[in-house]
């Protein structure tokens, strides 16, 4: 007697299924390994007390979050990321998109020579980055100051990067002048997927210029906008090497981000657990920033 439930051999889809399955396998795997293994390992870490090369952990509860909660340094580096935040939003996506919108219809002859230049201090590490700006920036020998001076003006005696008044600023700028390229290549994107006959049509009804702009390139490109800031807030949000290498989060905590504040915590002074929470923290709000974004996408 047959046995009906034998199964045949694969169909060709299915033997398509299982190769496209096993070849995601690597992706699942590193993906597994470098982001779910330590954001699983930041969570449980953040109920306990210990040190890097510690084997007792010590369970606390919620006191690292309340530790976090009674730190005066926590909340200041909290602001200075949302202070980054907004900031890059505003400079980045904002000049991203006025540049892009003057290379797409403005600007004719040199226009690939124009995105390449604005675009290159993206591909550029940000380490590097950090110390082009250092020199620039030195208030001894960089070109910042003989140019103030030239103007008739005073450049911040304790330096552009040391004082704590303009400090965190002058981040902002640096910031701003490494990714807006990005952003202004982004919104190229988005504008050259908008029909130039909506802008025929509207140039026949006498819709042009900044009409045209607002009501036909503003709707048309803001799923990228969306994105755009998005991909700026977690920017924003993850800051730590151009502040760490540039002012390492001074002076007197002016510019001190919970990247670098965790760090300290972590391998400076030993408080791997309050490290953790801050970690969590920081994770907790750019799943918020995610879950905003896909609702704004969804809405558009």
């Amino acid at each position: 007697m047959t046995d009906v439930t034998q199964q045949g051999p694969l169909s060709p889809r299915g033997r398509r299924d299982m190769l496209s399955g096993a070849m995601l396998l690597p992706a699942l795997a590193l993906v597994s390994l470098f982001i779910l293994a330590p954001a699983v390992y930041a969570i449980v870490g953040s109920f306990f007390e210990f040190t890097i090369t510690s084997r007792n952990w010590v369970f606390v509860g919620f006191g690292n979050y309340v530790r976090a909660a009674g730190d005066p340094v926590f909340w200041t580096a909290l602001r200075n990321n949302a202070f980054l935040i907004v900031g890059s939003a505003i400079t980045q996506v904002g000049l991203g998109t006025i540049l892009a919108a003057i290379l797409d219809r403005g600007v004719r002859r040199g226009n690939a020579i124009y995105r390449t230049i604005i675009f290159m201090p993206v591909v550029v590490s940000s380490i590097a980055v950090a110390f082009v700006w250092i020199l620039i920036l030195d208030p001894n020998v960089g070109p910042l100051n003989a140019i103030v001076k030239s103007l008739g003006m005073r450049p911040p005696k304790l330096g552009w990067l040391g004082d704590p008044q303009i400090s965190l600023w002058m981040l902002l700028v640096i910031a701003a002048w490494q990714n807006v390229g990005f952003q202004m290549i982004l919104v190229l994107a988005g504008l050259q997927s908008i029909p130039k006959e909506l802008y025929e049509a509207a140039a026949l009804d006498g819709a042009k210029g900044l009409r045209a702009f607002r009501y036909i390139t503003l709707p048309g490109i803001r799923n990228v906008l969306i994105v755009g800031t998005l991909i700026t807030v977690v920017g924003g949000l993850k800051v730590f090497d151009l502040v760490f290498v540039t002012t390492g989060g001074g002076p007197a905590n002016a510019t001190q981000v919970l990247g670098t504040y965790s760090y300290l915590q972590a391998f400076r002074l030993g408080n791997m657990g309050y490290a953790n929470a801050m970690s969590v923290v920081l994770l907790a709000i750019a799943v918020l920033f995610g879950w905003l974004q896909l609702r704004l996408s969804r809405k558009a």
